[in-house]
């Protein structure tokens, strides 16, 4: 073993140890998000330590490619300046960065149920970086425990690294020089082939991929056996998508192609509202409590049609934007926005209707150029965008993401009044957000209760806030003859079991209001986001074809299936009351039946249930269709 170069030996060691602060950052992200690991037995969690060591090696390995290239090259003893020092600050740079994102996934996740990808980057620096760099100091302050956690982790890795150099070392002449012989050279080998080994995660064929996760333990707990570094590096480097033939007969389950409505087209003024994090879970009417954080939604449901089966397709604003406006999902790990098909022409409500003489707009109290919306919006055809800059009073201004609610949703309502009819308008809501703030003349009026989560009086002023709209438009001569849709752009975070699980965290009221009409009472079809857009073309009988990725909610004949689907972590999911199947790259791996596991328990994949073949046909003729229409850039 003393044959083998000093310098060798030290580099294994100091890669060995990064195993010790990587398991740490596991067992912290499990505490950190206990609801959502709810019941998970501890021998599980050992298992999950256990296999997670693949994804760690791997990651340890590709993050530190240039301190073990720089650590090889024989230059210098151990007691140089170049060797004790330069190598060391390398070393902490690389890890630091490392633990930094496996830290700050720790936190995100309650957020978005996922590992971050290698869209990450893009994602922060939309809009310039604006929301980022305004909201970082709260989120500093209200998660400054965390920061101290990787403070933490840090110190601990320098100590692993300084004990590794606590042996006295002989400066003799063979060691300052660090002579190549030919055991130097087989040791090198040796070592460069254990590495490669380790980067791609064993023997087999094919390096590992994030999809090995689901070898190890279901959907679900995937997280916990995955680590952030190799899910940003892994997901960075590999196509978006592939363009496959994966099923023959695709079109016979699944076409994006609408046809027009029958009917007499009705020109109606159009409204949808996009509440930000707006759960079913916190909605009373929804959940049969009598304690509601919503009292003016349960109000305005009574008076509508609302699907208590709805779903949305992701899990952040950047995805669920264009699922409501444009049908558009994003089946991918990566929001379309961001993704690399992000100049693709596609179908939009606002440029469909645009094309009838509609006068179209999209409201958004945030940053010019938040998270993309605005270049979004006008590629789709909205003629007009009214943000933070249009609002033009810093008065109103909440310090973090923009302009709150309550005045926002009147200037939304006043600009709407001066729209030529007919009209469809959007806004998409900010408060009801992280770092939870509140106007400071409503603190004691919406506020935190001992147990509760902060963002539920956010809720609360949010729906205090859409009641004020309604009582102003409610004035408007253009009321009665407008369709409104409320839904939210994703769900909320949760300390409920099931609002928490692979079905519940996708759960958000999807409502249809028009005064003195027939769009009332509560329906169990399922649908999702990417209906909204067909179902409001079909209630108005749009006259033309369209592409669209849902379909019309409104459509009952008996040949009409209706189903949600979602993809998080490299797993397709389908929901088709009382059925959800999850399948991975063409896999069924789950299939439950909701209404009566609520939790998603018992699962029933591989017991020759007729509806798995059903559902997973469907699910490869999506992705298959979905896949070659984004790469070759034909949602029109």
């Amino acid at each position: 073993m003393n044959r083998i170069p000093l310098h060798v030996r030290l580099l294994v060691k100091r890669l060995a140890l990064l195993l010790i602060p990587y398991e740490l950052c596991r067992i912290i992200f499990r505490v950190y998000n206990a609801a959502y690991f709810s019941g998970m037995p501890f021998s599980k969690l050992c298992y999950c330590l256990y296999t997670g060591l693949r994804f760690d090696i791997s990651a340890i390995i590709i993050t530190n490619l240039v301190f073990v290239f720089l650590s090889l090259l024989p230059w210098g003893s151990e007691q140089s300046f170049y060797r004790k020092y330069v190598l060391k600050m390398i070393y902490m740079l690389a890890n630091s960065v490392a633990l930094f994102f496996q830290i700050g996934d720790t936190v995100f996740f309650p957020f978005v149920y996922k590992r971050s990808t290698g869209d990450i980057f893009k994602f922060l620096g939309l809009g310039g970086g604006d929301d980022t760099t305004d909201v970082m100091p709260t989120v500093i302050k209200d998660y400054w425990f965390m920061i101290l956690v990787w403070f933490g982790l840090i110190a601990l890795t320098y100590f692993l690294y300084s004990v590794t150099g606590k042996k006295k070392i002989k400066n003799t002449v063979t060691e300052r020089k660090h002579p190549v012989t030919s055991f130097t050279v087989a040791s090198y080998s040796v070592f460069i082939g254990l590495l490669i080994i380790g980067w791609r995660g064993g023997w087999q064929l094919k390096p590992m991929s994030t999809l090995d996760a689901m070898d190890y333990a279901s959907a679900h707990d995937a997280p916990l056996v995955m680590n952030s570094p190799y899910s940003i590096i892994n997901t960075y480097f590999r196509p978006v998508l592939t363009d496959n033939t994966i099923i023959p007969d695709a079109k016979k389950y699944y076409t994006p192609m609408q046809a027009a409505s029958p009917g007499n087209f009705r020109k109606l003024n159009v409204v949808v509202i996009i509440m930000e994090s707006m759960s079913k879970e916190y909605i009373g009417a929804l959940n049969n409590r009598h304690h509601t954080y919503t009292p003016f939604l349960d109000s305005l449901i009574s008076q509508s049609l609302v699907f208590d089966n709805a779903f949305s397709n992701g899990k952040k604003s950047v995805e669920g934007i264009p699922a409501i406006v444009s049908s558009l999902p994003s089946w991918m790990n990566t929001a379309f926005i961001t993704s690399p098909y992000a100049n693709d022409e596609h179908t939009c409500l606002a440029g469909l209707l645009d094309k009838e003489g509609y006068t179209t707009a999209f409201f958004h109290g945030g940053h010019e150029g938040s998270m993309g919306f605005n270049v979004f919006c006008k590629k789709g055809g909205f003629r007009y965008y009214y943000g933070m800059n249009e609002y033009n009073n810093n008065a109103d201004y909440d310090g973090n993401w923009g302009i709150w609610d309550e005045p926002f949703f009147q200037y939304f309502a006043r600009n709407v009044d001066t729209l030529h009819k007919p009209f469809y308008a959007a806004i998409f809501s900010i408060s009801s957000h992280h770092p939870f703030s509140i106007p400071p003349k409503y603190k004691s009026r919406f506020v935190q209760k001992l147990g509760e989560m902060p963002m539920l009086k956010c809720i609360e002023y949010s729906d205090f806030s859409l009641r004020e709209f309604f009582q102003t438009a409610s004035t408007m001569p253009w009321f009665d003859s407008t369709l409104f849709v409320i839904t939210g752009d994703h769900t909320g975070p949760s300390n409920d079991p099931y609002y928490s699980n692979r079905l519940g965290m996708y759960e958000i009221p999807i409502i249809y209001y028009m005064p003195h009409s027939n769009l009332k009472g509560k329906t169990h079809i399922t649908t999702q986001q990417i209906d909204i857009m067909p179902t409001i073309l079909g209630f108005m009988h749009y006259p033309q074809s369209y592409f669209s990725f849902g379909s019309n909610a409104f459509d009952t004949v008996s040949s009409a299936r209706h189903y949600a689907i979602g993809y998080l972590n490299s797993v397709y999911q389908i929901e088709e009351n009382p059925w959800c199947l999850q399948m991975t790259d063409t896999i069924v791996t789950g299939l439950y039946n909701y209404q009566k596991d609520s939790l998603l328990e018992n699962n029933l994949a591989g017991k020759n249930l007729p509806v798995q073949d059903s559902l997973s046909h469907i699910l490869k003729a999506v992705e298959q269709t979905y896949n070659h229409l984004v790469i070759h850039n034909q949602l029109q």
